[in-house]
């Protein structure tokens, strides 16, 4: 054999022994070495409803690699209390999992217990994601879920926080699901189907997000509320566009979402801006009326 000939069949192993290790290192098969795929997940930071509601849900968005894996949650009481039976609400710990490929969000939904008596206006409870697999990276695991209590006679209205989740997949989409009794507040351009979910928006595109008014009883006549966005870490007009305006709250509705834009420059380092709910009127007050806009990049 020529040394011109050993020399290659030398390269070509060491070729083949690279390309080995290489594949092993995204695998996660070589000893130590962890998976470089990871789905992130995010679960609702706040969700409210109507004592009335009968259902309250937190939507677990998932950004990132869709790597197969899961985590599980737990649920926490606080002053909103499952015991002694029938309590406040009715949901037990679980898990939630993905296939690998799959990038559609999860829901966890408790049942809300209309008990017909005079309470605190918010009572809250926590559901938590714990014990990622390998595979899942949790970036926003605590829930707060709030039950607006409507026995007091009184008209009130709340916020939300929320979350806008960026995602590394091949296009943007937007995770919705209906809430019970909510409208979509009217504005200059057309918005997306109501929703309760984070936005999980691929970089580089806008987000369409929207912050829910949520009462905690329905109004016989049309009523109107101050919706305003306030800088955090996050600044109008380079990383959401800002929104000033008088919100109308149709009869019969506990509540309304006023749609918001989140820029693709929020996605490039993350953070927050503010949202301020007041003015209810019709007799109306407001119940904390200041939240957050998360962005994660």
């Amino acid at each position: 054999m020529t040394m011109k000939s050993k020399m290659l069949r030398l390269f070509v192993a060491s070729l083949a022994g690279l390309s080995a290790a290489v594949a092993a290192l995204g695998t996660g098969d070589l000893p130590g070495a962890a998976a470089s795929c990871q789905r992130s997940v995010a679960i609702d930071p706040q969700v409210t409803v109507s004592e009335a509601a009968g259902n309250l849900t937190f939507v677990v968005n998932t950004g990132s690699c869709p790597a197969a894996g899961s985590v599980s949650y737990v649920v926490t009481d606080g002053s909103a209390k499952r015991q002694p039976a029938p309590g406040d609400f009715a949901l037990a710990d679980g898990q939630l999992a993905w296939a690998a490929g799959d990038t559609s969000s999860r829901r966890i939904t408790a049942t809300i217990v209309d008990d017909r008596l005079i309470e605190a206006p918010l009572e809250d409870f926590k559901v938590t994601l714990v014990e990622p697999s390998a595979g899942v990276r949790v970036v926003a695991g605590a829930g707060q879920g709030r039950i607006f209590d409507n026995d007091s006679g009184r008209h009130q209205a709340t916020t939300d926080s929320q979350i806008c989740l960026g995602s590394n997949g091949s296009a943007p989409s937007l995770n919705r699901m209906q809430a019970p009794g909510l409208s979509l507040s009217p504005g200059p351009q057309p918005a997306p189907a109501p929703s309760w979910a984070t936005c999980t928006i691929e970089p580089g595109h806008i987000a369409f997000l929207l912050s829910p008014i949520v009462l905690n009883t329905p109004n016989a006549t049309n009523e109107t509320i101050q919706f305003d966005t306030s800088d955090g870490d996050l600044h109008e007009g380079l990383d959401y566009v800002a929104v000033h305006r008088v919100v109308t709250i149709p009869a019969w509705t506990t509540g309304v979402f006023v749609e918001v834009r989140v820029l693709p420059h929020a996605f490039v380092a993350g953070g927050h801006f503010n949202v301020h709910i007041s003015n209810y009127t019709g007799g109306g007050s407001v119940i904390q009326g200041d939240a957050q806009i998360t962005v994660l990049p």
